[in-house]
């Protein structure tokens, strides 16, 4: 997939292996990107978008894994 492409909730949730819900539920709490609206039932999201998302989850994710966080 190019930089420019772009991707449906349905192939959103199949590459972060979440159900669809999640993703609108996400977007809705401001925890996920919004897509770019083509109409009233339909959104695609950039794949770009979604990419830097997902390394930006990675990078957080390796943040709290390589500290030691006592939390007792």
């Amino acid at each position: 997939m190019t930089k420019t492409s772009y991707i449906s909730v349905e192939e959103v949730s199949k590459l972060l292996m979440v159900d669809r819900g999640t993703i609108k539920e996400w977007v809705k709490d401001g925890k996920f990107p919004p897509p770019n609206r083509l109409n009233e039932r339909s959104c695609i999201w950039s794949y770009a978008v979604v990419e830097n998302w997902i390394a930006q989850q990675q990078q957080t994710q390796d943040f709290i894994n390589n500290n030691d966080i006592d939390l007792i």
